[in-house]
């Protein structure tokens, strides 16, 4: 017995491999120029046929000093768009780009900072899938 097949499921809340941004889309996002500031993060967007609701996270030494804070803040973004993911329009992909704030935030906080950017950005579905 091996492992079960993955579920190619849309509301599907896995963060694979699959669902992050690549080198090469990171620079087409920054080149797009489409940015939307929040208290604790700056999405930057990229709407696209081949986009599919794939994420990508940018901690900064200059706005967080410490490994510590930084991998805090990556942890967060991170799980803040796993599970906000399904609320997100099927064709857009979106880097977060953490602020300094965002070492003293609490999960709930990053969540909705990430909805009323996301909303902002006009990318937001309040029905999830």
């Amino acid at each position: 017995m091996g492992r079960p097949e993955p579920r190619a499921d849309v509301c599907d809340r896995r963060l694979t491999p699959a669902r992050r941004l690549t080198p090469a889309l990171y620079r087409d996002t920054f080149g797009r120029g489409r940015s939307f500031p929040g208290r604790l993060l700056v999405l930057w967007l990229r709407i696209a046929p081949d986009a599919a609701r794939r994420v990508g996270v940018v901690t900064s030494r200059r706005t967080l000093r410490t490994a510590v804070a930084r991998n805090r803040g990556r942890r967060l973004l991170r799980e803040t768009f796993r599970l906000l993911r399904t609320h997100l329009r099927p064709d857009a992909d979106v880097l977060l780009v953490a602020r300094g704030r965002i070492g003293a935030a609490k999960r709930q906080a990053v969540d909705d900072d990430f909805r009323a950017v996301c909303r902002k950005a006009g990318i937001w579905s309040e029905t999830p899938c």
